[in-house]
């Protein structure tokens, strides 16, 4: 039996009351992200693209319209259950880096296995090996003050690969970096969409989107492009 792509949403749509009437964020999305994608979501402000991401994160649901992530129906789940999701299949990376700025490097990659119960030895075990992944194994004991902006942000990076999750979702990952190091990031992304990492990423920056294997827009609400097949 063939594995279930990591995203499969179907007439995705997303409304807000407003006034007598309601606005639709999203009016109609379907889309299919089969494992070890690399998808960049682009589009102006207001087109929908962080709805969307909130949706493929679990952190919204969808006011009509089908939403499965590694096979497992959002619809389905109570709260308890998409925090399980959350935990176990996804991965997040934000603009801002979100670090506890007293506690290591280590620490702040194992915290969400703290969450999923998991032992501090294998706890700390496995934070070392994302770090090493990243490649800021020397960098373990360091707090986030003692680091640079990017190497922050790869510690970000190995805080999202720690509970090994289906989808890596990255929400302008580089906009708070400066070009150099935005570059050194989009390379640690290739490395790890090489690896075998499913990585959605949104951005609204071109260049960046470029570097994805796959790009889809987002205009009104509704998917104006996507050089990559739904099949």
């Amino acid at each position: 039996m063939s594995r279930p792509d990591a995203v499969r949403g179907e007439d995705l749509v997303r409304s807000y009351a407003q006034g007598e009437g309601a606005v639709h964020a999203l009016a109609g999305v379907s889309m299919r992200i089969p494992h070890g994608a690399w998808v960049a979501i682009t589009g102006s402000s207001g087109s929908g693209k962080s709805t969307l991401l909130n949706l493929l994160g679990c952190l919204d649901r969808p006011t009509s319209g089908h939403l499965a992530i590694d096979g497992n129906d959002v619809a389905a789940l109570d709260d308890a259950g998409l925090a399980r999701l959350r935990n176990r299949h996804l991965g997040f990376v934000f603009q801002q880096f979100h670090l506890l700025s007293r506690t290591s490097a280590e620490e702040n990659v194992a915290l969400p296995l703290v969450y999923a119960g998991v032992a501090r030895p294998e706890r700390l075990a496995r934070a070392r090996e994302a770090l090493d992944r990243v490649g800021l194994a020397d960098r373990r004991t360091h707090w986030p003050s003692q680091l640079s902006g990017g190497q922050q942000q790869r510690v970000a990076i190995a805080r999202a690969l720690v509970t090994r999750p289906t989808l890596l979702l990255a929400d302008e990952p580089t906009g708070a970096l400066d070009s150099r190091t935005s570059e050194e990031i989009l390379d640690l992304f290739a490395d790890l969409h090489r690896q075998g990492a499913t990585v959605v990423m949104v951005t609204h920056d071109p260049a960046v989107a470029a570097r994805a294997s796959r790009r889809l827009v987002l205009a009104d609400g509704r998917i104006a492009s996507d050089d990559g097949s739904l099949s």
